[in-house]
């Protein structure tokens, strides 16, 4: 999808506000930062900001790349192994994290200071969580399976995550592989214990 200009600009916003609140917020904190102030590092106006972003909290996680959707069209309507397609689907979203890695390191630092920033990241996760879960849903015909496997996605993109910000060397999609491993061997120990 090839976006116009004016949609390129919006996001080059979004990106510069997000950023400002993230280099403020770890270098004072985020609670004593107030949002004039980071309409102004960002180079805009507070009416600007708040055209962007409800609150500091919010501009501080910005605008995390969702599920793309000719990847959960993939997934849906797959034909292959769930276990194939369900890893496959989160290798692609892992790449547009790992897109911008130094604001995801900021978001990370900022989320596991400031109560706030986390509970607003948590909503955005829990959409992508239902997003997902619905997805599966519809593939399967079974809500109870497709919540655990989205609960099993979404487990296993956090763990790497933090994989990925304890190990200075390892590259975020090295992390989600060694994640996704160990919850398969997790099941499959489950499954044979039975």
């Amino acid at each position: 999808m090839t976006l116009s200009l004016r949609q390129k600009r919006r996001q080059e916003t979004a990106r510069d506000i997000q950023r400002a609140t993230l280099e403020l917020a770890l270098a004072r904190g985020l609670e004593h930062v107030t949002t004039e102030e980071i309409a102004q590092v960002a180079g805009v106006s507070t009416r600007t900001f708040f055209n962007y972003f409800n609150n500091k909290e919010a501009a501080a996680i910005g605008i995390p790349p969702g599920f793309r959707d000719e990847d959960t069209t993939a997934l849906r309507n797959g034909k292959g192994s769930l276990a194939a397609d369900l890893k496959r689907f989160l290798d692609r979203h892992i790449q547009l994290l790992a897109a911008d890695m130094d604001v995801l390191r900021m978001v990370r630092q900022v989320v596991h200071a400031n109560l706030k920033a986390r509970l607003a990241l948590d909503r955005i996760l829990e959409t992508e969580y239902d997003e997902l879960a619905d997805c599966l849903h519809a593939r399967l015909g079974d809500r109870d399976i497709a919540l655990a496997l989205a609960d099993h996605a979404v487990s296993c993109t956090k763990r790497a995550i933090t994989l990925w910000e304890g190990q200075q060397d390892m590259t975020l999609a090295a992390a989600l592989d060694r994640a996704w491993a160990s919850h398969i061997a997790a099941a499959g120990i489950l499954h044979s214990s039975g």
